[in-house]
């Protein structure tokens, strides 16, 4: 028998979706629509920094969307999962259909990508990595399914708790992406002035990089 989950359980399992979408939002803003003269820029600062990190997070998504999809229970153990959430719900209620019919959508991902996980993410499959196998395809449209239907799940389950409208996209996530971008080009720039022929700009620079105490 399942515990009933708590009102601060609803609100954690919320603010970790909120974490997970942000990372996703970031991340795709970055390395998908970023433009040629952006990934020229990324590439100019750091030939291998962004390509490195851009990889981290793609295996941190396939980790996390997994996690989250996880059965409530396994050895034992409850687990903090979208399923558990759900359960909290009686089976022939209308809030269990919906919530339900929206785990339903994300297991759709989540069967595209749990190769990934259990063999180059939660383990190192020799046969696997000696093959060079490529594990967890899945299209930007199925991912985008597995967010929208994320973000339904958690607003009903945060509505039916809290009475309050609740989104787990966060803020300003795309503002920071972009201020990231703009502070690489002005980075960039002021490479380019302190290193050019004109040696009262360069002084200039100098003194804004390394003011005089």
């Amino acid at each position: 028998m399942q515990t009933p989950v708590s009102n601060d359980e609803v609100q954690k399992f919320s603010e970790h979706c909120v974490y997970i979408r942000s990372l996703w939002t970031l991340m795709m803003r970055i390395w998908r629509d970023s433009n040629e003269d952006e990934r020229n820029l990324m590439e100019g600062i750091s030939l291998s920094f962004f390509t490195d990190v851009g990889q981290a997070l793609s295996e941190m998504m396939i980790i996390a969307a997994c996690r989250i999809t996880d059965a409530a229970s396994s050895g034992g153990h409850e687990n903090f999962t979208v399923e558990l959430f759900a359960n909290n719900f009686k089976s022939d209620t209308e809030i269990y259909k919906k919530l339900d019919a929206l785990h339903q959508r994300m297991k759709k991902l989540r069967i595209k990508i749990l190769p990934a996980r259990n063999k180059l993410g939660a383990h190192a499959d020799r046969d696997v990595i000696r093959k060079g196998k490529v594990l967890g395809q899945a299209s930007f449209q199925e991912w985008e399914d597995f967010w929208w239907a994320l973000k339904d799940f958690v607003r009903i389950i945060i509505e039916k708790t809290t009475g309050k409208p609740f989104g787990i996209d966060a803020a300003g996530l795309f503002g920071d992406a972009e201020m990231l971008i703009k502070a690489l080009g002005q980075s960039q720039h002021f490479e380019t002035l302190l290193n050019g022929s004109d040696k009262s700009v360069a002084d200039a620079c100098l003194k804004v990089a390394m003011p005089q105490g």
